[in-house]
């Protein structure tokens, strides 16, 4: 019987050829936290930030790395919090700082721990490098999300863009009760932690790249992430704010690759209104990096959907809000999510179809079950529709894009050069 790793399904062939061979080079080791990932909190390109989550008994906060080559570990020392509402876990979060660009390295959580593998960005964009984007993960059976991990594995990313409803986690009764209602029943009825770790271990067991990369995250939040969905505070959304540390502003946050790429991350109304303070910070955000020459957004519910209502209350938010800001300094891409469905639109401007506008990518289907149906009358903006589960794998080049939209079974719905 194979080893396992954290749940009780076995290692791929790939992953286990790959331990032993660190065995053999003397990586060998016994312990493996429950679960262990990757996000930024600064430069992709010389920092990475190290989560893993331990029971309570486990509090040492160090994590060893070296650059792959290298016979020599350094240390880095983190901090550590009870995971909200689940004291039987602690998260432990450490910022490895000075580490050299498009570079492999190792680390581990401990000197008896197993080591994982990472991958620094590059400083400048010589060459090409690919993320994969999706949301609306851990809805139905654990087995859909894993093999949808799995294959967008394959694709060798560097990054990934996770748009919301990622654990399924919060409950959806306190949605139908006034807001006040709610900092008490995160206390009666709790999110789910059990859905959290387990969307976590499958990250740590299936989302390894070819060469034995674990890929880093970069999220937003989702309505099912949140108790009460809509109108909230980041108290309603606790485990996704213990979970994954921010980069800068709580909530809305920028990660910038060098000067060739920039990622925006948005609250599409969960636990921060779209309008006011957030969209006055998109603009800022935008025109300071108006000669950045890829800039994409990522948040949860679409502006552009391609299934609920067009002028529903959130969407008609967003195109008021931020859609003038994405038009005015040239937003490459925004990913979208919230309809399970893949969609894609025409690049749009100023609400009309532009060849020179944006173009909305999404809209949420990573690990549902059953996707939503088109609907029969086509809408004006959406160039492609298909009622299947997918992820998004992006390439990006010095002079071109490539979004590229794969099934769970490998096979390509469809595929864009912007």
């Amino acid at each position: 019987m194979l080893p396992t790793c954290g749940t009780n399904r076995p290692l791929s062939g790939l992953l286990l050829a790959w331990l032993l061979l660190l065995s053999a080079a003397g990586y060998a080791s016994n312990y493996d936290p429950v679960a262990v990932y990757l996000t930024w909190q600064h430069h992709p390109e010389s920092t990475m930030t190290v989560c893993w989550i331990t029971p309570p008994d486990r509090t040492a906060d160090i994590v060893e790395y070296q650059r792959e080559g290298s016979s020599e570990w350094q240390k880095t020392e983190g901090s550590h919090h009870v995971i909200p509402e689940a004291p039987s876990y602690l998260i432990h979060i450490a910022e490895l700082t000075n580490l050299s660009s498009a570079t492999n390295y190792y680390f581990r959580t401990g000197s008896d721990a197993r080591p994982y593998k990472f991958q620094t960005m590059p400083t400048t964009l010589t060459g090409s490098i690919r993320f994969v984007s999706g949301g609306d993960m851990y809805h139905d059976e654990v087995e859909l999300l894993d093999a949808t991990n799995r294959q967008a594995a394959k694709t060798n990313p560097l990054f990934a863009l996770i748009g919301g409803d990622i654990a399924y986690a919060a409950d959806s009764k306190a949605n139908y009760l006034p807001r006040w209602t709610h900092s008490w029943i995160d206390k009666w009825i709790e999110q789910k932690i059990d859905r959290w770790l387990t969307w976590l271990i499958s990250w740590k067991n299936e989302m390894v790249t070819p060469d034995g990369r674990l890929v880093p995250i970069l999220p937003v939040i989702g309505n099912h992430d949140t108790t009460g969905y809509f109108g909230q505070t980041p108290a309603q959304a606790p485990f996704f704010y213990g979970l994954f540390p921010m980069p800068g502003r709580h909530g809305c946050n920028v990660v910038d690759f060098g000067n060739y790429m920039s990622i925006i991350l948005l609250d599409s109304g969960h636990t921060h209104p779209v309008d006011g303070p957030q969209a006055e910070w998109l603009a800022k955000t935008l025109e300071q990096r108006r000669d950045v020459p890829n800039t994409f957004a990522l948040y949860h519910v679409p502006a552009y959907p391609s299934v609920r209502k067009f002028d529903n209350d959130i969407s008609t938010q967003i195109r008021k809000s931020w859609v003038p800001s994405f038009d005015k300094y040239k937003l490459t891409a925004a990913f979208e999510n919230h309809d399970h469905i893949y969609k894609r639109t025409y690049p749009l401007l100023y609400g009309k179809i532009d060849p020179k506008g944006v173009l909305y990518l999404g809209d949420g289907g990573w690990g549902v079950a059953k996707p939503r149906k088109a609907k029969k009358e086509k809408r004006w903006f959406l160039a492609k529709v298909v009622s299947t589960r997918h992820f998004i794998s992006t390439e990006v080049q010095p002079n071109k894009r490539t979004a590229t939209a794969i099934t769970p079974e490998g096979q390509i719905i469809d595929q864009v050069v912007f």
